[in-house]
């Protein structure tokens, strides 16, 4: 059956080298492609893990100016939302409250009080919140005071963690004895910042750093993969051929007169033997004149590899039939 017809029984489907080729250049291509992707995910991730990181250090600033009518500096913060855990936890919203004593009452030993207290009405009378909170009592109410006394134009920082509810905030000076001082022409400033997106931010940014690391990774190893297989294409010819020298011949030369030298070895042998040149009849002709005592043309024979041996006319053209040694010195044709 010759190959068209086979090709025809199998409704020309042939499979041959070129479409290795090709199903290797399209996963060389495929390989980039992946490679884009997962060095574009890790910028990806990285910048919305820097924004929200940002997001989270953002603070929800607020101000408030010393009253002399009350004697204090008041300020409805408003609702500062979180996670809804009571008491003392890591999920806590910080508040950072900067005072500054613009003009310090005249008493000495005077210090700067201040109430964070968790109220829907600023404007009620937090008399009672205010007593809890100076007890330390409880967690939604809270006051912290100075531990020395205070200095015209000194600068003092108040930190509180606070659960989320809405929020009011009392600044007051206090004597050497812990009670509300000041008059009406005393003053202090104070200005706060609330971070309410801490946690909320700061979680989903560690995600989006956790993803993008895993990106990463996907990327490094998408990326060594594609390294092997350019090096493996890009292996030179020399290696090749030096890989299949060192691997050795896998038995002898063939018989055929296609398998013969197409020119003549770099050096013959120590000892060359001469011989009658062969007849066109084939094998027959060619022992007879390795017997005959009258040769009409004198060769010689040059070692080849692995004991081998071919035969070179003395016109320089060389016999196709490959010969070797016997155990009495003579040479044999060799017969696969």
């Amino acid at each position: 059956m010759s190959d068209e017809e086979t090709e025809e029984q199998t409704g020309g489907l042939v499979v041959d080298d070129d479409q290795d080729e090709l199903q290797e250049e399209m996963s060389l291509e495929d390989r980039k492609t992946r490679l884009q992707r997962a060095r574009w995910n890790v910028f990806l991730y990285l910048g919305v893990a820097a924004i929200l990181f940002f997001f989270a250090l953002f603070p929800m600033p607020f101000s408030a100016q010393y009253d002399g009518f009350t004697s204090s500096a008041e300020k409805d913060i408003g609702l500062v939302w979180g996670l809804p855990i009571d008491g003392e936890d890591i999920f806590d919203v910080p508040v950072k409250i900067t005072v500054v004593a613009t003009k310090v009452p005249s008493e000495t030993n005077v210090n700067i009080g201040v109430f964070l207290i968790n109220a829907e009405n600023c404007q009620s009378n937090l008399g009672d919140f205010t007593e809890e909170a100076r007890n330390g009592d409880s967690h939604q109410h809270q006051f912290i005071m100075t531990d020395e006394s205070i200095i015209p134009e000194g600068e003092y920082e108040f930190n509180f963690r606070i659960d989320p509810g809405h929020y009011c905030v009392i600044v007051e000076y206090f004597d050497a004895n812990g009670m509300k001082t000041g008059a009406s022409d005393d003053g202090l400033s104070v200005s706060g910042k609330v971070y309410p997106n801490q946690f909320f931010g700061g979680f989903a940014g560690f995600i989006c750093l956790c993803l993008s690391s895993f990106a990463f990774i996907g990327a490094q190893r998408h990326g060594k993969a594609m390294r092997a297989v350019l090096e493996g294409a890009n292996e030179s010819l020399e290696k090749q051929v030096l890989a299949s020298v060192n691997s050795g011949p896998s038995g002898p030369p063939p018989s055929s007169p296609a398998a013969g030298p197409s020119g003549p070895p770099e050096s013959g042998p120590d000892g060359e033997r001469t011989l009658a040149t062969p007849s066109s009849d084939g094998e027959h002709a060619t022992d007879a004149a390795l017997h005959s005592d009258t040769p009409e043309v004198e060769a010689t024979f040059v070692p080849a590899e692995n004991g081998y041996f071919f035969r070179q006319f003395a016109d320089g053209t060389y016999d196709q039939t490959v010969y070797f040694k016997d155990d009495s010195g003579e040479y044999q044709p060799y017969q696969p």
